[in-house]
């Protein structure tokens, strides 16, 4: 058999010899072998040894103490170049730095950074500082209130021509609500039927129409109901005939009420909605009962119907 032993350049002087070794071990593997084939073959006996007298075995242990000196000088003189390179000083630094391109990468060419420049600080000058201008504040005035409407009150007023007690000849007593409607010429205040109230006498005098109502559960509880419409800048004035009491305002309703106490039994109360003045006096009758009559039924009623259109 035939070997072929390639030794690459970069290859150091060791690697050689562990490849000589190779190759002699390899020798001595391939003569065993052979001789094994002996066994087998004796006709392949000539052959081979034919191929194994090409080198002895003196040649082979004159080979390897060659390699074996020439690996020694090698070695010397490694270490002998290691020293000189000791004992060498080193140079002196060099401001530019010795740069190595490796030629199989491609050279980059790095772009030339400029040099920085030293920062200059400055810092503007302090301005003086002006403050600003003070606002004069007004001086606050005195308010004045808005001027307070002050609508026109009811007086407590008895007309001349009208009695609460007791029929004057100028009263006039009417048998049913249409003729005194004709009379005065407009349609008077009034408590309907389900009210539990009913007509009982109807008079009238000096352009106030009186309508007198008894419960009909209760005989001994009265009502009476005034209304009278005044002329064009006529001001209101109370038509109940009552005085000497003490009135007092109610607004809940948004019209103005004036009602009063006449005694324990008696009620009065007085309003204007429109061109038209109201009065009801009550007898027998609680002052809450009254209160709730005037203010949930009877002004209820008139500021529907006397309203100026």
């Amino acid at each position: 058999m035939i070997v072929a032993a390639i030794q690459m350049p970069c290859v150091s002087f060791a690697a050689e010899e562990d490849k000589e070794l190779s190759l002699i071990a390899a020798e001595q593997e391939r003569s065993e072998e052979d001789e094994r084939l002996d066994d087998i073959n004796p006709a392949l006996t000539d052959t081979i040894s034919t191929e194994r007298t090409q080198e002895t075995n003196k040649d082979k242990k004159e080979r390897k103490k060659k390699l074996k000196q020439a690996r020694k000088e090698k070695e010397k003189a490694n270490e002998q170049r290691l020293k000189d390179s000791a004992n060498q000083k080193p140079d002196k630094r060099r401001d530019d730095s010795t740069i190595i391109i490796d030629p199989s990468e491609p050279t980059r060419i790095e772009p030339s950074q400029p040099k920085p420049q030293p920062v200059v600080d400055t810092k503007p000058e302090p301005q003086p500082i002006t403050p600003p201008p003070i606002e004069s504040k007004p001086e606050p005035q005195p308010i004045t209130p808005p001027q307070i409407e002050t609508k026109p009150e009811l007086q407590p007023v008895i007309p001349p021509t009208v009695e609460t007690s007791t029929l004057s000849d100028e009263k006039i007593v009417y048998a049913n609500f249409a003729e005194v409607a004709h009379v005065v010429k407009f349609i008077p205040l009034y408590m309907p039927r389900k009210s539990g109230y009913e007509i009982t006498a109807i008079y009238a005098g000096s352009g106030v129409a009186e309508v007198r109502y008894g419960r009909r559960w209760e005989p001994n509880v009265s009502l009476t109901v005034r209304t009278y419409k005044r002329r064009d800048g006529e001001e209101p004035q109370d038509i109940s005939g009552v005085t000497g009491v003490k009135w007092r305002v109610d607004t809940t309703t948004g019209t103005t009420i004036y009602i009063a106490k006449i005694s324990e039994t008696e009620q009065v109360a007085a309003w204007a909605v429109g061109h038209y003045t109201f009065s009801a006096q009550a007898e027998n009758l609680s002052y809450a009962g009254f209160h709730s009559l005037v203010a949930d039924e009877l002004v209820e009623l008139s500021r529907h119907y006397y309203l100026d259109l």
